[in-house]
């Protein structure tokens, strides 16, 4: 990897953590377009799954006092759950108008977040909160997004720094069991740990530069943050799957 490599991918990581300081989540909607410029999917994936972990424990350890396990272990357990479904109909391909309608599915989502004018309860709905996850779970084992189970925890979560801390704890727990497939499958070269290497600083300044911007945030622009992402999210979704569907 040349040198000027090396600064493109820093800058691009940057960037991207920087809306992960702000929103909590978000950071693969900008690193994984703009590193796709200078290298493939093999290498980026794996190249970023050792730094995720990092910033997700970062952020639940800084809003601890916030994170409900009560909320987000059986989440998590869902999330894992469908991932497996998932994982093994990827063999059999992902259907590109299907993650199409995923994306739409999310921006519709992101919609109704957006208009709806009551705030957040905090009230829990154990089969909802249930079905959700292991959809999340399963988009996440057959796409790679696993975005479902935010717009639960957005619609429960009274403060941010409550969504923050439980969504950075569901990432980290997946982030793991992403780095032992990996493992096991023999994913990690030497170029990838080359931008894992660049990618962690890049990552921390950015994390750092977020969340400076988001202290000049009052909760109700934090909220409306999270939701624009969340619908960036689902139109990043279509935007790549449909060349899919033509070609």
């Amino acid at each position: 990897m040349t040198v000027s490599r090396i600064i493109y991918c820093f800058c691009s990581v940057c960037a991207a953590f920087v809306i992960k300081g702000l929103a909590g989540f978000g950071d693969p909607l900008i690193s994984t377009p703009l590193l796709s410029v200078c290298l493939p999917n093999s290498v980026i994936t794996p190249g970023l799954s050792p730094v995720s972990p990092i910033l997700n424990a970062s952020m639940v350890w800084k809003n601890r006092a916030h994170f409900s396990p009560k909320v987000v272990l059986p989440i998590s357990v869902f999330v894992l759950l469908g991932v497996i479904p998932g994982t093994m109909l990827l063999k059999f391909g992902s259907p590109a108008p299907l993650k199409v309608l995923l994306g739409l599915l999310i921006v519709g989502l992101g919609v109704e977040m957006l208009t709806r004018k009551s705030t957040p309860s905090g009230r829990q709905n154990p089969v909802i909160r249930s079905t959700v996850s292991f959809c999340s779970g399963f988009t996440a084992g057959l796409f790679g997004i696993n975005l479902l189970f935010l717009a639960y925890l957005e619609r429960v979560s009274v403060r941010r720094e409550e969504f923050r801390a439980n969504v950075c704890f569901v990432f980290f727990l997946e982030n793991i069991f992403r780095i032992g497939v990996y493992l096991t499958q023999g994913m990690f070269t030497k170029e990838s740990l080359l931008l894992s290497a660049a990618a962690l600083p890049a990552a921390v300044l950015g994390m750092k530069l977020g969340e400076l911007l988001d202290r000049r945030l009052s909760d109700r622009l934090s909220r409306k943050c999270i939701i624009y992402v969340f619908i960036l999210g689902g139109v990043s979704t279509v935007l790549y799957a449909l060349p899919q569907c033509f070609s």
